[in-house]
């Protein structure tokens, strides 16, 4: 018994070091594009795209989408910021949709894990299924049925995108030495006080330095916030994929969700809502559980249910929207999962 522990362990260490030599040139690239569009893009900047005509705003919430790596939290501020403008459903729910599915982060990643034709493959999905997701609310919007779904007024929702978690924007300092008015009516020695009051020389320029002009700083932070947690979740979730390849028999997974099971796909999808926590550690364990014997299919099609509805997309969704647009987004996703699932591997 202790023998097939120690084995087990050694080839899961032995995977776990082979696919972090792997990879590692993707995982470089993926924390620094994760950490440098945050930090010279910003959430604030970002929303304002989606201040358009309905068709332009889901055109550039579709664009936001796959060229932003913003967490839940992120992606949330986003969201409450184009409420706060009184954008229609469409746009935000395509950004809803498509956001958590992709990123530049997850696509470089993906294609060292997966390589380039599925990545691609899951890349364009999110696309499509976004720009679809846009059409339908539009549709839906026009008979009135979401209409009072919105939780937050304009007001609540501004002031909750300036609080989100994610936020990063500064605020301003009043500016000092308010003036000091004098009582009307008469006065003469408080009015020659005031009039002849000493000037303060006004202040010398402050240079600003290469760190600052560049948020070097900022950047360094975020570089090593992500590089921790993409390390962690990497390196624990091939762990523990690895760890279940070499512990479970392969027919166990041939038999769910592999491709001889033509229910793989829905299994999968419908696994891959309470299971997924993010990209980062759930896109090692399906590259594990796939060279476990999981079908491309039913890898697709968990990796799109969970990601758009993860525990943090779902807080994030029942904090802007009720239960319709909530409803309406996941059927959405299933819908799209189940689909990619059952047509991906014609070409793959």
């Amino acid at each position: 018994m202790l023998d097939t522990v120690l084995d087990v362990l050694g080839r899961t260490f032995q995977d776990v070091a082979h696919s972090l030599a792997a990879n590692w040139p993707f995982l470089l690239i993926s924390v620094i594009v994760a950490s440098a569009i945050p930090v010279y893009i910003g959430a604030e900047r970002l929303s304002s795209w989606l201040r358009r005509k309905t068709l332009y705003a889901v055109l550039g919430a579709i664009l936001l989408a796959t060229l932003t790596p913003f967490c839940s939290c992120g992606t949330t501020a986003v969201v409450l910021g184009a409420l706060a403008s009184q954008v229609p459903w469409a746009p935000v729910v395509t950004f809803m949709v498509a956001s958590p599915l992709t990123s530049p982060e997850e696509l470089v990643l993906s294609m060292g894990l997966f390589g380039a034709d599925f990545a691609l493959t899951f890349f364009v999905a999110a696309i499509v299924i976004g720009l679809f997701a846009g059409l339908v609310t539009w549709l839906i919007e026009k008979t009135g049925w979401l209409d009072g779904q919105a939780r937050l007024t304009s007001t609540e929702a501004e002031k909750k995108a300036e609080e989100s978690c994610c936020s990063s924007d500064e605020t301003e300092g009043d500016e000092a030495g308010g003036g000091v008015s004098a009582a009307g009516g008469g006065g003469g020695l408080a009015r020659t006080a005031l009039l002849n009051r000493p000037i303060a020389p006004a202040p010398a320029p402050v240079e600003v330095s290469l760190v600052k002009r560049w948020k070097l700083d900022e950047f360094g932070n975020e570089l090593m916030i992500t590089s921790k947690r993409l390390a962690l979740y990497f390196l624990g979730f091939a762990t523990l994929g690895f760890l279940l390849i070499n512990s479970i028999p392969t027919s166990v997974l041939t038999d769910f969700l592999g491709e001889g099971s033509i229910f793989a796909v829905p299994v999968a999808a419908l696994i891959g809502i309470p299971v997924y926590l993010n990209s980062d550690g759930s896109l090692p364990l399906v590259a594990t559980l796939m060279q476990g014997g999981m079908s491309p299919g039913a890898a697709l099609a968990f990796l799109m249910t969970g990601a758009g509805t993860s525990v943090g997309a779902i807080s994030g969704m029942l904090l802007i929207a009720r239960w319709r647009v909530v409803a309406l987004v996941v059927g959405i996703l299933f819908t799209g999962a189940v689909v990619l699932g059952y047509s991906a591997p014609i070409w793959l």
